[in-house]
């Protein structure tokens, strides 16, 4: 995850979650690193390609999120702040950015396997549009982008 202030806050609420539920997300993130998942999976194109369609499933989720806090918040408040304080227009879309970097980063070692460009056409549109909406937000709301 990015190193910000907003990272903070979901390391936050992460404590809210019930004890169980946390400690399987942790073992999963510690498996992961103590066997170098990502590094591995980069090694050859289809093992990447098939980590991008994992991360593009994290993606899924973000951007649906974002766009139930779009339609059902942001456009219905001028309210900046949200659940548990984070800041409601930057924080879903800085989650939402890491995930697209990654992928970004992910795309590069899939080479031409089939599927990728059309994952990836879909992450640069959603960035583009993304990047307009947390602009226009943030206007709206006097706010600073993060």
């Amino acid at each position: 995850m990015p190193a910000t202030p907003l990272t903070e806050i979901l390391t936050d609420f992460r404590s809210y979650r019930p004890g169980n539920h946390r400690d399987f997300l942790e073992a999963v993130r510690d498996f992961a690193q103590s066997c170098g998942i990502k590094s591995f999976a980069l090694e050859d194109e289809m093992s990447a390609a098939l980590y991008l369609r994992a991360l593009d499933q994290v993606r899924d989720f973000r951007w649906r999120h974002w766009c139930f806090t779009r339609e059902y918040i942001l456009k219905r408040t001028m309210y900046p702040v949200a659940t548990g304080g984070s800041p409601i227009v930057t924080w879903l879309p800085n989650q939402l950015e890491a995930v697209l970097t990654q992928m970004a980063e992910v795309s590069s070692h899939c080479g031409a396997v089939f599927g990728t460009r059309d994952i990836m056409d879909v992450v640069h549109s959603q960035r583009e549009v993304l990047r307009k909406e947390v602009a226009k937000y943030c206007r709206e709301r006097e706010v600073t982008a993060a």
